[in-house]
């Protein structure tokens, strides 16, 4: 992953907590499972999840908070959809590496429609008539292929993840077309930085929708938790143990 990118998975940290009430219920129904959950770099990881705390305290969640109370709900839809439609050609990129043709045709129809119809992204005209959005990533791909997890390791500023999971991410970002126009793009007007720039928005874009809305619900799993280190730990666990027994 470049180093320019270190921002795309901020909040990492974060995309585990939907709800408390379900990370309580998985909490109870999996205390053993938290045993067993490889953590050999605690000691780094902790140092690294206090410093994502911090900066997410600082930086990422009054912005968030501004976003959310000062912008239109047809705003935030549009960019929403704007982001999701931007990182379509990745989906498709690894639904193909999992040979899952029917989940790329629909993807990649996907793109088409609601780069055009949908006024590139603003509306998610193909969700309209029924083509519904189903995210994939390099590691659910390297899941596919019998790569185990890992172990468990959190990253600054990135945020945590599994071993599996890091090789994921950044191959999910070296992936993705529109990045690899931007970073080649050339024209006598020196569209490159142009088209850099706007990568740039739309990774700020997707950190600050994602820190929206996790306001309530990450708040609460901070002030009721115990040990909230390890709940975000036991998370991404439970994530990718169903990932691997849904592809069983």
């Amino acid at each position: 992953m470049r180093l320019w990118g270190w921002i795309f998975l901020a909040l990492l940290t974060l995309c585990g907590c939907s709800s408390v009430s379900d990370t309580k219920k998985e909490n109870a129904e999996d205390d053993e499972f938290t045993l067993h959950e490889p953590d050999p770099l605690e000691m780094f990881n902790r140092y690294v999840y206090g410093f994502n705390r911090i900066l997410d305290a600082a930086i990422i969640k009054p912005v968030a908070i501004a976003y959310d109370l000062g912008t239109p709900e047809n705003v935030k839809y549009c960019t929403r959809s704007f982001i999701k439609n931007i990182y379509g050609p990745i989906n498709l990129v690894n639904y193909t590496l999992q040979g899952r043709i029917e989940k790329s045709t629909t993807t990649a129809l996907r793109f088409i429609l609601n780069t055009t119809f949908g006024l590139f992204g603003l509306l998610d005209f193909a969700e309209f008539i029924g083509i519904k959005e189903e995210p994939t990533s390099f590691n659910e791909t390297l899941a596919t292929w019998g790569v185990e997890a890992g172990p468990y390791i959190m990253l600054p500023v990135l945020g945590p993840t599994t071993f599996r999971g890091a090789f994921g991410y950044a191959f999910d970002w070296f992936a993705n077309p529109i990045r690899y126009f931007a970073a080649h793009s050339k024209s006598h007007h020196n569209n490159h930085h142009q088209f850099q720039n706007w990568l740039w928005v739309v990774t700020a874009m997707d950190i600050i929708n994602i820190r929206t809305g996790l306001l309530n619900s990450l708040d609460d799993i901070y002030e009721t938790s115990e040990d909230s280190y390890v709940t975000i730990r036991s998370m991404i666990f439970q994530r990718q143990q169903k990932l691997e027994n849904r592809l069983k």
